[in-house]
């Protein structure tokens, strides 16, 4: 087993990112959006995974599963997968695979550890997960780019704007004031929540991931974890927690 060569691939709104691990270790991560079949097989040749495991939230699946070299035995997150934490979800098969993975990764890299899992990209999810690996639940909101894209669409002048990492101190245009309401608005979300989930449930570690994360890090006024690569270890948690868990 420790020889095992796996790879993992997140497969999002926006992107696709891999995570190859050896001997549970994640030795290269990155995008493989756009990889052509000769692309993977140049990877497959360099890192021989001989098991792949998709998270899937996007549309892309069938795509980049017909790129991947045919030898490799490929796993799906799906209503039978086991999981090594518990949810007050009514059905944790309608929690989000992402959030799934980035729980999965957070009792990785943080065991028996309290934690409030934010994860900021196409969409802003919070999840918390106490010392006994019990998810309580969470939130969902907009991500940034959603709420610039919903204040144009859904409006007759407003521009469309992309996220910005200069918050302006007060908006004196229209194009600062929609920066100023969107990107003080997440800011002042995330300050919100912290704040409920640490009234209700008292200290926690805060682990941040997702698209959004950099610029968020700077901006937000408590002790943070930031870690890209959640999802990923997260994934490879739940294929070696499955692997062993194997009826």
């Amino acid at each position: 087993m420790s020889k095992q060569q796996h790879l993992v691939l997140d497969i999002g709104n926006t992107h696709t990112k891999y995570g190859y691990f050896e001997a549970n270790a994640l030795k290269e991560s990155g995008k493989c959006s756009d990889w052509s079949m000769n692309e993977w097989a140049s990877f497959h040749q360099k890192a021989p995974f001989t098991t792949v495991l998709v998270g899937s939230v996007g549309a892309s699946t069938k795509q980049i599963l017909s790129l991947l070299p045919q030898s490799c035995d490929v796993a799906f997150i799906d209503d039978t997968t086991k999981y090594p934490f518990t949810t007050a979800y009514d059905d944790i098969n309608t929690l989000g695979i992402d959030r799934r993975a980035a729980l999965s990764g957070a009792m990785a890299t943080h065991p028996n550890t309290p934690v409030l899992v934010i994860d900021a990209g196409s969409c802003i999810t919070y999840d918390f997960m106490d010392a006994n690996g019990h998810h309580a639940g969470g939130a969902i909101s907009p991500g940034r780019a959603m709420r610039y894209g919903a204040l144009h669409m859904f409006t007759a002048n407003l521009p469309l704007l992309d996220p910005t990492d200069e918050l302006p101190a007060i908006g004196t245009s229209t194009s600062s004031s929609m920066s100023m309401g969107v990107e003080a608005g997440v800011i002042f979300e995330i300050h919100a929540h912290i704040e409920a989930f640490n009234k209700k449930y008292g200290d926690f570690t805060i682990i941040l991931t997702g698209g959004d994360a950099n610029f968020l890090i700077k901006n937000i006024k408590y002790t943070i974890f930031a870690d890209a690569e959640l999802i990923l270890i997260g994934l490879q948690n739940l294929l070696m927690f499955n692997t062993f868990h194997e009826k």
